[in-house]
């Protein structure tokens, strides 16, 4: 279920959004917050002489956007803490005696695209003991040596499940409907309307298949029947209550595919996944049938991909994943015909930091009072 806050009020308050926390201003009392910015003292709270506090590693910028809320949270009953904030933008590591107090960390959305410095902390916090992601999707593989080291990692289930959702769908139509050949014409600006003789079929009544069906791929399902197709999930641990009009173990995917129309990749990569949709997979699909990759770019074989796309036995393609990221100039997925490429950025939204944030807050909490952790990976 996506993380929801626990709140009087539905907004997030910004501090400081976007500037370098200055230094306060010293006056009689200590030192004074300048209106709408951090000081100093935000970014590392000092033990209170009532005993050691667990460390909270954030990065300078989830501090700037969400630190008020992040107060409240810590206001609520439970263990106290003190901030260790790295600038990742920066590269500036933290000395060893910061990242000693570190017990857990939230690998926030700005920390995406700048993430080897956030890394490289964590690898160096030897007495860390839980790390929250902003993401859904974790390879199980990821973060060996955090692993091996018995830190509990979790994720925000439903945080991007909505925006990435929607970017699926609009994958669907423009594979569906005749953009690529208006857009073309308008290159060439050439009026060459499409005759009923070569008319797309209707999207309402195709089949479309799922491999997985978890807050991405149930959000996928849903929108899609909206539009009148026949939904058919594939998962482990099918259930009546699936957003589906049927739904099957994997075991029954090879008899099942002939009749997509729309193959979407919904699925953790685990070992079982791992290279699943291989050539003959992708045989079994009807000719002219189309592909979303919406999972990671294991799971599909990408060079049976190319060559399915080559040789016209697929329709189209959206993939927002690649098995090697970011994907090198010279891949032939770039100059694959009728693919849509993203770059690993289908969950793009403005509202995706802080539902993310709400997964943490809600996990935080939980933290805070003794209680099991939820979204395990």
């Amino acid at each position: 279920m996506r993380c929801a806050r626990q709140s009087r009020s539905s907004s997030l308050s910004r501090v400081g959004s976007g500037t370098r926390p200055p230094s306060c201003r010293r006056g009689p009392g200590g030192p004074q917050r300048l209106p709408g910015r951090l000081c100093r003292s935000d970014w590392v709270r000092r033990r209170d002489g009532a005993g050691a506090m667990s460390g909270l590693l954030i990065s300078r910028m989830f501090l700037e956007r969400f630190g008020e809320r992040l107060r409240e949270v810590e206001a609520e009953p439970g263990r106290p803490v003190e901030h260790v904030v790295i600038d990742v933008e920066s590269g500036m590591p933290l000395p060893p005696a910061e990242l000693d107090r570190v017990e857990i960390a939230f690998f926030s959305n700005d920390a995406r695209y700048r993430r080897q410095p956030f890394i490289d902390a964590l690898e160096r916090s030897q007495n860390l003991k839980w790390l929250q992601l902003f993401s859904v999707g974790v390879d199980q593989k990821a973060y060996p040596s955090l692993r091996s080291r018995g830190v509990t990692i979790t994720n925000a289930p439903g945080a991007n499940a909505e925006p990435i959702a929607w970017t699926a769908m609009g994958a669907i139509l423009w594979l569906g409907r005749p953009f690529r050949h208006w857009a073309g014409a308008q290159g060439r600006r050439a009026w060459d309307p499409i005759h009923y003789d070569d008319a797309p079929r209707d999207l309402a009544g195709q089949t479309m298949v799922i491999l997985g069906i978890g807050q991405i791929g149930g959000r996928v399902a849903r929108h899609a029947r909206y539009l009148g197709m026949r939904v058919v999930g594939i998962h482990r641990h099918p259930t009546p209550d699936d957003p589906v009009d049927e739904s099957y173990p994997p075991s029954a995917l090879p008899s099942i595919l002939p009749s997509a129309n729309w193959l979407v990749v919904a699925c953790p990569l685990t070992d079982e996944t791992r290279g699943l949709v291989d050539a003959d997979l992708l045989a079994a699909l009807p000719r002219g049938a189309h592909l979303l990759n919406l999972a990671r770019g294991a799971v599909v074989v990408e060079p049976a991909l190319i060559e399915a796309l080559r040789t016209g036995h697929l329709g189209g393609a959206y993939v927002d994943v690649a098995s090697q990221e970011p994907l090198p100039p010279e891949s032939p997925l770039w100059d694959a015909p009728n693919l849509i490429l993203s770059p690993h950025n289908a969950a793009i939204s403005a509202s995706y930091p802080a539902a993310s944030a709400e997964c943490f807050f809600a996990n935080f909490r939980r933290w805070r009072r003794g209680e099991p952790l939820e979204g395990l990976a």
